[in-house]
């Protein structure tokens, strides 16, 4: 039998197409996040220049011009501020009532910010994400440079009042640092979490910014939660509440007078950040339709 030398060239070159496991799925949580961090630091150009963007955006053909980026991030302090001069909070921990609240409203404000600004941004920008190649995760760590700022700011007014009201702290750095890193790990890892669930279930960005607003009471924001009777308890079984509660004692006592309840707290935000971080690095591709 004679066989056509244009089959044999066709079969000798013909492609094979060989289907393997979404390599992802197998990955580890410590190979998830070596591989998020690895990403947002081989683009680490882009999220300055997406923060730059984004910060100039923001106040760009206003007739204030910077000022706004300034005065938006202490509208909220103010308000309260303003509350305490109508005598409206009494004075708790030894702290005058402006401190007491500016504090606890600039953690509050970084930690529900860990949170809702990975929904934001999956929600905002997974559709212009699917047509590049750029990573979601560089969005989403662009967007917490400008939650740095805003809580930069806040800072500095919350500085401004101690030096005002003669408020000096006693400041126990590592007690400090270590309470703000369990919040914003905490936070990040529900944050991750949410962004994608959001993606699947549309309403979990506004059960999230709901459960928010009830939030800000439930955690000793405003009024400490000694003073509301049965809620006590939300100190040691509200991530919030004991965040706050500990970076403000190690922030103006140098002390705190239930560890065990941070280290807890810790230890839980250590495993949620474990899970989060490879849900996450799971489930990237897939909402963007590329696996």
């Amino acid at each position: 039998m004679k066989i056509d030398r244009s089959e044999r060239i066709d079969e000798r070159h013909s492609a094979v197409r060989t289907y393997v496991p979404d390599a992802r799925f197998s990955a580890t949580s410590y190979e998830a996040i070596r591989a998020l961090f690895k990403e947002v630091w081989g683009y680490r150009s882009h999220v300055a220049n997406m923060f730059s963007s984004d910060f100039r955006s923001s106040y760009r053909g206003t007739m204030f011009g910077i000022f706004w980026n300034f005065a938006l991030p202490l509208v909220p302090l103010t308000v309260y501020i303003f509350l305490v001069n109508l005598r409206v909070f009494p004075r708790h921990d030894g702290l005058a009532p402006a401190i007491f609240i500016g504090f606890n409203v600039t953690i509050w404000s970084l930690m529900t910010g860990m949170i809702t600004r990975p929904i934001q941004v999956l929600k905002s920008r997974n559709k212009e994400s699917m047509k590049t190649s750029l990573p979601i995760s560089v969005s989403i760590a662009a967007s917490f440079g400008q939650l740095c700022f805003d809580t930069l700011v806040r800072l500095g007014l919350l500085v401004l009042m101690m030096i005002y009201f003669a408020q000096w702290p006693h400041l126990n750095i590592f007690g400090f640092a270590g309470a703000l890193l369990v919040g914003m790990v905490f936070s990040l890892s529900l944050g991750l979490i949410l962004a994608v669930f959001n993606v699947i279930i549309p309403d979990t960005s506004r059960v999230v910014t709901i459960l928010l607003q009830y939030g800000i009471f439930m955690s000793g924001v405003i009024f400490p939660l000694t003073s509301l009777g049965g809620l006590v308890v939300l100190e040691k079984i509200n991530p919030f509440a004991a965040v706050i509660k500990s970076s403000r004692d190690f922030l103006f006592t140098g002390r705190h007078s239930d560890s065990i309840v941070l280290l807890i707290w810790g230890g839980i935000a250590f495993i949620l950040f474990m899970i989060a971080m490879r849900f996450f690095y799971v489930m990237e591709r897939r909402i963007r339709g590329i696996d």
